[in-house]
């Protein structure tokens, strides 16, 4: 199928109103454990946001691949060659992340990468419509996760194009974490910590319908989603950044690296996360 459309097209029927192809499927013979409970949304969203520390970046990195020393570089990872396919992992207690598929469409992929790793996912993982499913993660981890198929996510390049769930650990081991829509939204993430503090950051309202021309770009996939809000040089469209303004705000999650305080921390390191229906 042929998913490029030219401008004209795209002018004429609205972005919107264009075809997305039917999302892949899982690995073949998917077993997962049983599900963890599923979260209360309406119970996360009901703490008051001004009842909990917000933080424009906190002790979150965002930085590169290796952390400067008096030696010079140190790298503080390998980027992964081959990524791990996780059911689900053993929840005993540590550092890690819940990941609530909430899209009724069925089965969605979610891919943990190392920052700076672009091309090859760390680890992924598979999860039925409706199930709630624990990834652990190593102490000292710095990176994110997206929605996304197999077919381009483990294609060895790049995939930025989407929201991102940001999460960081810090000396301390506390976590912090946020989600970002500087390199697109594909749809809703929401956040929250699980060491008791009811902090909570995201949103889940759909916000991929009815955006002006010049806000969305289209996945390798062919899902049109909207388009990222900065620039290689730190310049901003401001056509999806103010249509993702209009519909969020600027504190829940970011839409430009200049604009409020969307990042929590978790003092036990865990968080959950919740994604409604998107265009993975």
């Amino acid at each position: 199928m042929l998913y490029r459309f030219s401008s004209l097209a795209l002018l004429a029927l609205g972005v919107s109103a264009l075809p997305n192809p039917q999302v892949e499927g899982p690995p073949a013979n998917p077993h997962p454990p049983p599900s963890a409970p599923h979260p209360n949304i309406d119970a996360i969203k009901a703490v008051d946001p001004n009842s909990f520390p917000s933080y424009h970046t906190g002790n979150l990195s965002r930085d590169n691949v290796t952390s400067p020393t008096p030696e010079g570089p140190q790298k503080r990872w390998v980027c992964s060659q081959s990524p791990i396919l996780t059911w689900g992992d053993n929840d005993n207690g540590g550092k890690g992340v819940t990941i609530t598929n909430a899209d009724n469409g069925g089965w969605r992929g979610f891919y943990i990468y190392h920052n700076s790793c672009d091309s090859v996912p760390w680890k992924y993982i598979w999860i039925d419509a409706g199930a709630t499913q624990f990834v652990s993660l190593p102490d000292g981890f710095e990176g994110r996760i997206q929605r996304g198929v197999d077919s381009t996510m483990l294609s060895g390049s790049p995939q930025n194009l989407g929201t991102w769930f940001e999460i960081s650990f810090d000396g301390a081991g506390v976590g912090w974490g946020d989600t970002s829509l500087i390199r697109g939204c594909d749809g809703a993430a929401l956040l929250w910590s699980l060491d008791g503090s009811g902090a909570w950051k995201g949103f889940t309202q759909y916000v991929l319908e009815g955006a002006p021309n010049g806000a969305y770009d289209m996945k390798n996939n062919g899902q049109w989603v909207i388009k990222y809000t900065e620039n290689g040089d730190g310049s901003v469209n401001t056509i999806p950044r103010d249509w993702l303004i209009s519909q969020i705000g600027t504190d829940l999650a970011y839409v430009d690296d200049y604009h409020g305080n969307p990042v929590i921390a978790s003092g036990n390191g865990r968080f959950g996360t919740y994604w409604p229906a998107g265009r993975p």
